[in-house]
């Protein structure tokens, strides 16, 4: 029951500090780098408040700590696609720190959001319709600008966060972005829905893993990019949150 409510004054603590906070943040980068390219004012900024979230929020209040591994299959000199599990809102955090060039697919709703919907057009994220249903009619358009510019494209497969243990039908848009064969896929596997869950849940203490794997094969039937998906991704992740109660 103590523990119970340690991590509550943590979950409550940590909310109330980081949501006004990251808004107040975004609402002052927009207007004092509004005249600046993004990569002279508004990515410095958010990489000083990506620092300032993980080692002071996450660390001071939350009790997380984040680890890395295998960052170096991401190649730096051209386009690739992190085809990543998204668990938490501290996914994107994370991979912006880490790879500052990545540009990411976005629901257009959240383009809707003051200040952070600005943010995201002059980060060049890229706006999808995904209730159209028709979203993967747009993916000759997004691999087109991300080869041009030789930026990580971090691509979401279940489309949204999902809790720990639960499942999405795949999408496949990340699919028909490598059917060229001309960009190569990173999967990326994560633990993070144990310690900042979607919704409401209790942050808990401990180390969120970010795994980086090889570059995928590639191929041309979407079952088997999808197969490759469920085994680098998902069972990757499945074996990362395993490991915590061994």
């Amino acid at each position: 029951m103590l523990r119970k409510g340690i991590l509550l004054l943590r979950t409550v603590a940590f909310n109330a500090t980081f949501f006004p906070l990251t808004l107040l943040w975004a609402a002052g980068l927009v207007i004092l780098t509004l005249p600046l390219p993004a990569e002279r004012g508004l990515v410095p900024g958010i990489l000083i408040w990506l620092r300032f979230v993980e080692a002071v929020l996450l660390r001071g209040i939350a009790g997380i700590r984040v680890e890395v591994r295998g960052l170096e299959h991401v190649p730096r000199d051209r386009a690739v696609i992190l085809l990543a599990k998204h668990m938490s809102n501290l996914d994107p955090i994370v991979t912006f720190a880490r790879l500052p060039r990545m540009t990411a697919l976005a629901k257009k709703e959240l383009f809707r959001i003051p200040f952070i919907g600005a943010i995201f057009r002059k980060l060049g994220i890229v706006r999808i319709d995904r209730q159209s249903g028709r979203a993967h009619e747009q993916m000759p358009r997004v691999l087109a600008a991300v080869k041009a510019a030789r930026r990580p494209l971090v691509v979401y497969p279940e489309g949204t966060r999902v809790r720990p243990g639960e499942r999405r039908k795949l999408k496949s848009g990340a699919f028909y972005l490598q059917l060229d064969g001309d960009i190569p896929v990173v999967p990326v596997a994560t633990n993070s829905g144990l310690h900042w869950p979607k919704g409401l849940a209790l942050v808990r203490p401990g180390t969120v893993i970010y795994e980086f794997g090889p570059p995928l094969p590639h191929v041309r039937e979407k079952e088997r990019f999808l197969a490759l998906t469920e085994d680098h991704v998902l069972a990757r992740s499945d074996a990362l949150m395993r490991a915590e109660f061994v």
